[in-house]
């Protein structure tokens, strides 16, 4: 039993008085359009999307790594030991360990590591910093009350700047 209403029968196609007969749906064009703009949508995302991944990389590294040089002579003090932070710029590395040998934390950096960084540079004369049992950092006999670790991904440079207290400042270069 068909419903009328409106001079329409449920069931029927739409019709609006003389008008021809009215479809309802989507061409292949209309469809093929929206994919394509979807499409050109999702490539300039991505684009996007990795230029913030390098830029957060170098910044979560030099926040790490201030973190750890905190950590290091917290421990020092805390520990009433020496603790040493060896580096390892080749391997894009450091380690930080208790004068007895036990390690603390151990921070590897690369494409196929947890923060994806292209340069780990270390200013420094020697490749380690040694926070006595005090708290008080010898930057390897460099002279020099401030080091600078620089970490880099793509474009995007961040520098920390420490000094033999382990104070610490990360920049933007």
């Amino acid at each position: 039993m068909a419903v009328e209403y409106m001079g329409h029968t449920c069931g029927d196609i739409v019709t609006r008085g003389e008008d021809p007969p009215t479809r309802l749906g989507f061409t292949v064009v209309e469809l093929l359009v929206t994919l394509i703009l979807f499409s050109i949508a999702m490539g300039l995302g991505s684009a996007v999307f990795s230029g913030y991944q390098s830029r957060t990389a170098a910044q979560r590294a030099a926040q790490v790594f201030a973190m750890d040089l905190r950590l290091a002579r917290t421990s020092a003090v805390r520990g009433r030991e020496a603790v040493i932070v060896d580096f390892d710029e080749a391997g894009m590395s450091y380690c930080i360990r208790l004068e007895s040998g036990d390690t603390i934390v151990k921070r590897e950096f690369g494409r196929d590591d947890d923060i994806p960084l292209d340069l780990l540079n270390l200013q420094l004369t020697g490749d380690s910093l040694v926070f006595n049992a005090r708290g008080v950092g010898d930057l390897s006999g460099s002279g020099s009350s401030l080091g600078i670790a620089s970490f880099a991904a793509g474009e995007t440079i961040y520098d920390v700047s420490f000094n033999v207290m382990g104070a610490s400042k990360v920049e933007l270069r």
